[in-house]
C-alpha cells in the first residue's frame, strides 16, 4: 500500500480549521455528490446533516490508521461489507473518491493552497481504500475470521458498538 499519511494528515488538519471546518467539507461533499451523481441519492436514508458526521469520522479514522495497517485493513473490509446493506455497488467507490478529492480541493483552495501533490496523495489513498473495501464486500466469507478477531460482526458492524466508523484496536 502506498499512502502518504503525512500529506493526508496535514490536509485533513487544515480542512478542520479552514473554510467552515469539517462540517462545511462534509456538507459540501453530499451537495456535490447528489448534484453530480444523482443516482446515488436514494442509497442514503440519513439526511446529509447527520450523514456528514459519519463521513468525516470515517475519513479521520482512515487517516489516523494509515500507519497501523493491522487495524486499518480489517476496518476497511468491514466497512465494505457494511456497505452491502446500503446497496453500494463497486462503481460507486470511484464516484465517492472523485467527489471527495474535488470537494477537498475546493475546500482547501479557498483559504490556502491545494497542490497536485496533495491531490495525488488523496487519489492514491482513496484508490487503496476503495480496493480494500471492494475486496471485503466481494468476499465477506473470506474475511469472516479476520473481522471477528478485529471486533466486527459478519455484517461489518462493530460488536456491541453503534459507531462502526470509529477505528479501534482489535481484540487480543
Amino acid at each position: 500500500m502506498s499512502i502518504n499519511g503525512k500529506i493526508l494528515q496535514e490536509t485533513l488538519d487544515r480542512a478542520s480549521k479552514e473554510n467552515g471546518g469539517l462540517t462545511s467539507l462534509g456538507m459540501g461533499f453530499y451537495k456535490r455528490l447528489f448534484e453530480k451523481y444523482p443516482q446515488v441519492k436514494p442509497l442514503f436514508k440519513t439526511p446529509p446533516e447527520e450523514q456528514h458526521k459519519k463521513l468525516v469520522a470515517s475519513i479521520g479514522a482512515i487517516v489516523s490508521g494509515v500507519n497501523n495497517l493491522d487495524i486499518l485493513v480489517p476496518y476497511l473490509r468491514a466497512m465494505g461489507i457494511r456497505h452491502l446493506k446500503y446497496k453500494t455497488e463497486n462503481a460507486h467507490y470511484a464516484a465517492v473518491g472523485e467527489n471527495l478529492v474535488a470537494v477537498l480541493g475546493d475546500h482547501l483552495s479557498k483559504d490556502g493552497q491545494w497542490t497536485d501533490e496533495m491531490k495525488k496523495a488523496w487519489e492514491d489513498a482513496l484508490k487503496v481504500v476503495s480496493d480494500v473495501m471492494i475486496e471485503g464486500a466481494n468476499n465477506p466469507e473470506k474475511y469472516k475470521d479476520e473481522l471477528a478477531k478485529a471486533g466486527y460482526e459478519a455484517d461489518g458492524f462493530k460488536l456491541k458498538d453503534s459507531t462502526p466508523w470509529i477505528l479501534t484496536k482489535p481484540a487480543v
